[in-house]
This record gives C-alpha cells, sequence and structure tokens, in this order.
C-alpha cells in the first residue's frame, strides 16, 4: 500500500519520474551502506540521486527504519518488524518487496515515510533489486545487539543497506548539533551511550551503531541538505 503520496514526494508520475532524474555515473564500486534523510523528498532529492547513483542494479536493498513511537502495545515485546513480501505497484514502476522472517510492520508502514521515500529511485536507478524493509525500536543494549545479529544475517555480500535517519531531533540548534553528529560518524565514535544522556538526538542512532557494529568499514559524507530550520539533514555512505 502507497500512504505518503502527494505529502513527501509528488503523486503526479511525470512529475515524480522528473524528480527522480537519471543514474549519473556508472556504479563500479558499492558502498556497503548509506545514511539518508527522511524529509520531504523534494528538499533533499540530490542526496538521493548521488547515493542511488552508487547502486548498481539488481544489488539487494535492505532499508533499516527506525521507529519514531514504541511499538504497539499489541505487538510488545517485539521490537523488529518487517515489510510483507509483495509487489508493490509504485506510481513509477513495481518494487518488489521481500520477506525478513520477522513480525509484519502493516501499522508502521502507515505511520513511517522512510520506506516510501525510497521508492522513486529505487524505480529509476534499482528496477530490478530486491527490498527487504526493518523497522526497528530497538533502544536497550539487549536490543542493539538483535538488531547487530539481524543486520549481520543481512549481509550476504550482494546487500547494500540504508538508514533512514536524521542528523538530529527538532532543535534551535540543529547546525552545530549535525555538525557534530556528522563529525562522530567519520570518526567512527561509539554512539549509543550519548544517545542514551541526550548528547546525541539523531533518530536512527541505534541501528547506525547496529549497522557500524555488523558492517565493518568508515562513514564518508556525501553532503547536507541545509534547507530546514528546525532539524539537522546529511547523507552519508560507507564503504
Amino acid at each position: 500500500m502507497i500512504y505518503h503520496s502527494g505529502i513527501f514526494y509528488p503523486s503526479d508520475r511525470d512529475r515524480l519520474a522528473e524528480l527522480a532524474g537519471e543514474r549519473s555515473g556508472n556504479a563500479d564500486r558499492c558502498p556497503k551502506a548509506f545514511i539518508l534523510p527522511h524529509m520531504d523528498l523534494r528538499r533533499c532529492i540530490g542526496l538521493y540521486r548521488k547515493a542511488f547513483s552508487m547502486i548498481p542494479d539488481g544489488r539487494r536493498i535492505a532499508a533499516l527504519l527506525p521507529l519514531h513511537r514504541p511499538p504497539l502495545e499489541k505487538d510488545r515485546p517485539s521490537f523488529l518488524f518487517s515489510s510483507r513480501g509483495r509487489t508493490e505497484h509504485f506510481i513509477t514502476g513495481d518494487i518488489e518487496i521481500d520477506e525478513a522472517g520477522l513480525p509484519h510492520a502493516d501499522a508502521y508502514e502507515k505511520e513511517e515515510a522512510s520506506l516510501e521515500l525510497l521508492f522513486p529511485l529505487v524505480a529509476s536507478y534499482c528496477p530490478s533489486s530486491h527490498i527487504i524493509a526493518i523497522f526497528s525500536a530497538a533502544l536497550s543494549a539487549g536490543e542493539v545487539r538483535k538488531l547487530t545479529e539481524t543486520v549481520h544475517s543481512l549481509d550476504d555480500g550482494n546487500t547494500v543497506f540504508i538508514v533512514s535517519s536524521n542528523m538530529t531531533g527538532l532543535t534551535d540548534n540543529h547546525e552545530a548539533e549535525m555538525d557534530r553528529m556528522i563529525e562522530r560518524l567519520l570518526s567512527g565514535e561509539p554512539l549509543l551511550d550519548g544517545y542514551r544522556k541526550g548528547h546525541i538526538s539523531a533518530c536512527g542512532t541505534p541501528i547506525i551503531e547496529a549497522l557500524s557494529r555488523a558492517v565493518p568499514g568508515k562513514w564518508e559524507l556525501i553532503g547536507k541538505a541545509g534547507n530546514d530550520r528546525k532539524a539537522g539533514h546529511a547523507a552519508l555512505f560507507r564503504w
């Protein structure tokens, strides 16, 4: 099901195709992972285009997506959820979504736009790729360990990971906080302790921490999206 069309990206087929654009350059070497912001796609499309231009068509895409509210009472104690396997008939092309063997994320797809933000670029740049979508509410050390194991199990040599995360929460000091978060990522500093103490507000911090443990490498900056007054947004990739 499509829930966020016309809100986070255009609902018109031609406008959406124009927004996504076309791949620039050849994806000869694919990074292991990316961090991409969740915001109106029209305001960060340059970052998405650069990232997806580095992903070869046919590479499996594992989308790691934070939940911004605790899981529903009926779903507890589960904290990891995955999209149902299906062919999603998206505006600009079909999207193939595979099961991940976790409780289904139907209710969370309605609330979270992060998965749908990937669809325009997957349809245009990686139409042969399949997506595995995992929504995470991991917070505790044990939950992050479980998420780390899940990420590691998906790292089959033909999978690229995309973490959906802004660099900050809502704040009046977002530029300085964003720069500090980027510096932490570039330096390889552990993140979870700072997140628990409130020094880091990036919503995807536990996911980034789990991925960094499961997939060795180094983060590099793609760029920033400097057009939001309340939150910091950037994109990075990991070799």
